[in-house]
């Protein structure tokens, strides 16, 4: 009994290994191509929020900082430190 506990207790630590490893190599989004569906998975944004600030995004072809986005009504510091958490800024890279 003791050994099948073990092995089971064994068994789980290795997968929440595994998913540590796949969520820390998956990393942050980039904002500028999140969709609605990847905005309202983030705590405090809802289906209306997540598309104006889709929409917010678009009028500006495109954030530099995730700062710009407390412009967007109802997104202040908690609801930015969530998306933070979440997504990034990546800019475009420019062919020379």
């Amino acid at each position: 009994m003791k050994r099948k506990v073990f092995v089971v207790v064994l068994v789980a630590l290795f997968l929440a290994g595994v998913a540590m490893q796949a969520f820390a190599t998956e990393g942050l989004k980039d904002i500028n191509r999140a969709t609605a569906e990847d905005l309202v998975l983030v705590k405090g944004i809802g289906q209306k929020r997540a598309e104006e600030i889709v929409n917010f995004i678009s009028r500006r072809s495109g954030i530099r900082s995730m700062d710009e986005l407390v412009e967007v009504k109802g997104v202040g510091k908690k609801v930015l430190e969530e998306l933070k958490g979440r997504f990034e800024v990546r800019l475009k890279q420019t062919d020379q």
